[in-house]
């Protein structure tokens, strides 16, 4: 069974490999918290106070890891900001920021991923979600409009165009 777990010590293994088959593949970029620290110990100490973030200039936020329970297995991550009040947010970063491992994409982890995010965004008190993507990613718009994202319009994200969309959390 597929769940969103919060980084913790049992999937160091996991993480580790999941990170080294993502990098052989390409740079990775989203989630950036996935990819943060010299290590897993690093990236577990970043991603266990970020969602208590004070500094004005950084948004607080969870990241959760897509685990399968049955086999352990690590597929992706999804990173939920608290606010978007801040520049890189509010026109094109959006309340979410989300990643599946190069060899799991088209199987759908993401969509499973996002669905499952949106019962957390509203424990942490969101009622909408701004969900962004680029343009020319027709499978993340796919996985956006799969759980109700209404698309407002297009943005710029830099300097290619993006796309807003909206997710009303029930």
């Amino acid at each position: 069974m597929l769940i969103l777990e919060f980084p913790n010590e049992k999937h160091r293994a996991a993480y580790e490999e999941m990170v080294h088959r993502w990098r052989t593949v390409e740079t990775p970029t989203s989630p950036g918290k996935l990819f943060a620290g010299k290590d897993f110990d690093e990236f577990l100490l970043i991603v266990q106070r970020e969602p208590t973030e004070s500094d004005p200039a950084r948004v607080p936020a969870h990241l959760f890891l897509l685990a399968d329970t049955e086999s352990s297995k690590l597929y992706g991550a999804i990173q939920i900001r608290h606010h978007i009040h801040h520049p890189n947010l509010i026109e094109a970063g959006g309340h979410i920021g989300y990643g599946i491992c190069p060899s799991e994409r088209r199987k759908g982890y993401a969509t499973r991923m996002l669905a499952l995010a949106i019962p957390e965004a509203k424990k942490i008190g969101l009622s909408h979600l701004l969900v962004t993507c680029k343009d020319a990613n027709v499978g993340s718009r796919k996985v956006i409009e799969s759980n109700g994202g209404v698309f407002e319009r297009t943005a710029f994200d830099e300097g290619q165009l993006a796309r807003r969309y909206w997710i009303k959390i029930g």
